[in-house]
């Protein structure tokens, strides 16, 4: 395990004397003529975006894209800091300054307190300002924050969590589809997005069981039903359930496992999902996986290398198998594709990008070392 954890801490200090603060694949928007883009032709933003996910620090600086922080970002270094803090003292000694700066980067609305990225974002499902808080970065702002909560029983990090709960319920609220209720991803957002109603399901659970409200459960039962409603006979599930995201992708399906498993350690009285997880991990293994345990981007397509789908790759071998061939492989992947990028001996892109390379692979390595303790 000492591997493990010397590893990310060098990737900690990083953070540390970036003052978390980086660029990221998709910041493009964030330049002037981003800003002008977005207000006037969102296919234009749209192409813009995808420019910049494809390009470095140089196209960055010549469209004068700052670096900046995010909430994800502190999410990520955080549940990972509260998991090696029982084994690590200087992994102990960032809870309270990554707890603080996940707070202070919230927003604090009527409905509670949400999370969102620090820049402005468009695509096929959502057009969205800078900082506009989502559904995706709310739950893993909560889910550290009772990380944080578990950890030393830090009463503010459990007020937080639970006021983000709530704003995913009366501030985003719910959609319909086709008769059922779905948790809303973006505000103003129609699209049922499958892997967010798992990650939200697993949150809602996890706050139920924590601060007993049962208004948190029955949503978790709501939105895994959604989930269970549009798994496909072969185990997978499309990204959205109308027709604009008819792919199957590696990252979000292991976002769906884990979201399933996680809801199930806590609501054992919910809806069944035993066998959606086992179907959706033979599909993940057999269509998602190479024949040598590469992660695919896609279905049956290429390795995706990426730092944010080796590492939720490896935590989806992790936490929603667990046994000791996954874990094995998670551990191959890990030596030979997120070691170097956590200790800066290689890098996934020409930048750190902290909340989409780095933090994903700090998080995954510490559920890693977890299971080897």
């Amino acid at each position: 395990m000492d591997d493990l954890v010397e590893s990310v801490h060098s990737a900690f200090e990083l953070g540390a004397r970036l003052q978390w603060r980086s660029h990221d694949p998709f910041d493009a928007l964030l330049s002037p003529v981003g800003g002008r883009l977005q207000s006037t032709s969102r296919l234009a933003a749209r192409v813009l975006v995808q420019a910049g996910k494809r390009s470095g620090t140089g196209f960055r600086r010549l469209l004068r894209v700052p670096e900046h922080e995010e909430a994800k970002t502190f999410s990520d270094f955080l549940s990972a800091a509260a998991i090696l803090a029982r084994d690590a003292e200087w992994a102990h000694a960032h809870v309270d300054d990554l707890s603080r700066r996940l707070e202070a980067a919230s927003t604090e609305l009527p409905a509670g307190r949400g999370w969102g990225y620090a820049f402005p974002y468009t695509s096929r499902f959502v057009n969205a300002g800078r900082g506009v808080p989502n559904l995706y970065v709310t739950t893993a702002a909560c889910q550290a924050l009772l990380d944080r909560h578990d950890l030393d029983r830090d009463s503010d990090a459990l007020g937080a969590a639970l006021e983000g709960c709530r704003f995913i319920l009366d501030g985003l609220g719910w959609i319909d589809h086709r008769g059922s209720p779905w948790l809303r991803y973006w505000p103003g957002s129609e699209s049922p997005v499958v892997n967010v109603q798992a990650s939200g399901a697993s949150l809602l659970a996890r706050a139920a069981q924590t601060a007993g409200e049962d208004r948190f459960a029955d949503a978790a039962d709501r939105a895994v039903e959604a989930v269970l409603s549009t798994q496909r006979p072969d185990g997978s599930w499309l990204y959205s359930a109308d027709g604009r995201g008819d792919f199957v992708d590696g990252f979000h399906t292991g976002f769906t496992l884990q979201g399933l498993v996680e809801y199930a350690a806590c609501r054992s009285d919910g809806p069944d999902v035993a066998d959606a997880i086992g179907r959706g991990i033979a599909y993940f293994e057999q269509h998602l996986l190479t024949a040598d345990g590469l992660p695919r981007g896609y279905a049956d397509g290429k390795p995706g290398l990426d730092g944010q789908n080796v590492a939720q790759c490896i935590q989806t071998l992790v936490l929603s198998d667990g046994g000791s061939s996954a874990c094995e492989r998670a551990a191959r992947l890990w030596r030979d594709f997120v070691r170097g990028l956590l200790t800066g001996e290689s890098e996934a892109r020409s930048y750190p990008a902290l909340r989409w390379d780095l933090g994903p692979a700090v998080l995954a390595t510490a559920h890693l070392a977890r299971t080897r303790r």
